[in-house]
């Protein structure tokens, strides 16, 4: 059975892999072309594909289910977040993940290394698209309000930016080892990723929960929140680049650190001293003996 469960896995790797990738894409469209106010056919065409695309997560985790396989738990989170599939561990051991060139790649510190600085520079590049992005946006306001062709290429534009940090987040959640930790020290990408998901309610409008003016104003706040928070990362990684820098302030630090560290162990031993009894000198040991013999005669 595990000579099949492998052979699957092998089998479905680059297949789903792409699947995975372009979900993630028509999900990006979806989200943004959804928040023009006269979507054209782009965004039928990623609805639709979306909906063609969905039940290859079923039937992949029907087959691991039926067969058995180790890690079949993870392909019901898979059909719950499609995109986190791109980077889903092999079924046997969970220690490697499948990429396109290198092929299947066990997750170690190498590995890690490498996947940072193949990101890096990307990253900033499409985060510095942002700039241009919203500049035209903000000149051209009115021809994208009244051209639908100049509105749908904005939120394409947009939808990549966010398919780029949602695609690293998922590759990075993946490869290390503390999560939460992860997720703290970046809650900016979690929130650039997840403020587009709020964008998307529009069934505030259906439910008729709120009135039409007020979708659109909250719509817009979370849009220039969005921006806010693409400029704000922006920024971190700008001060990320200079390595040498963020190494001289981490050590200057460190040395405060250890300062302090010695510091309080050195108040601790003074304390310590105090509270532990003091040794008695020969002089008193003699006075304390005298005086209980003299007691013991006066009995």
């Amino acid at each position: 059975m595990n000579a099949y469960i492998k052979k699957v896995d092998q089998f479905a790797a680059a297949p789903m892999f792409c699947v995975a990738v372009f979900f993630l894409i028509f999900l990006a469209g979806t989200l943004h072309l959804n928040s023009i106010e006269s979507p054209g056919i782009a965004l039928d065409v990623c609805n639709w594909c979306l909906f063609l695309l969905y039940p290859l997560f079923i039937l992949e985790t029907v087959i691991h289910v039926a067969l058995g396989s180790p890690r079949w738990k993870f392909n019901l989170l898979y059909c719950l977040i499609p995109p986190i599939r791109i980077c889903a561990r092999d079924q046997m051991t969970g220690q490697a993940i499948w990429f396109p060139i290198i092929s299947w790649q066990v997750v170690d510190s190498e590995f890690k290394e490498k996947v940072v600085k193949t990101f890096s520079a990307p990253m900033l590049l499409i985060a510095l698209l942002v700039l241009p992005l919203f500049a035209v946006e903000h000149y051209w306001q009115k021809q994208i309000e009244t051209n639908s062709v100049l509105a749908d290429l904005t939120a394409i534009a947009t939808g990549f930016i966010w398919f780029a940090f949602t695609l690293e987040f998922i590759l990075m959640i993946s490869i290390v080892e503390k999560r939460l930790d992860y997720c703290r020290r970046h809650w900016i990408d979690i929130a650039v990723i997840c403020l587009p998901m709020i964008a998307f309610m529009r069934f505030l409008r259906v439910a008729g929960l709120l009135k039409t003016t007020r979708v659109f104003r909250l719509k817009s706040l979370v849009l220039k929140l969005y921006r806010a928070l693409l400029i704000l990362e922006i920024v971190n990684r700008l001060l990320q680049r200079n390595p040498e820098k963020r190494i001289s302030r981490l050590e200057a630090i460190l040395l405060e650190k250890e300062k302090e560290i010695t510091d309080i162990k050195e108040e601790i031993a003074f304390l310590s001293e105090r509270i532990s009894p003091q040794p008695q000198t020969d002089s008193e040991l003699a006075i304390q003996q005298d005086t209980q013999q003299f007691n013991n005669r006066a009995a």
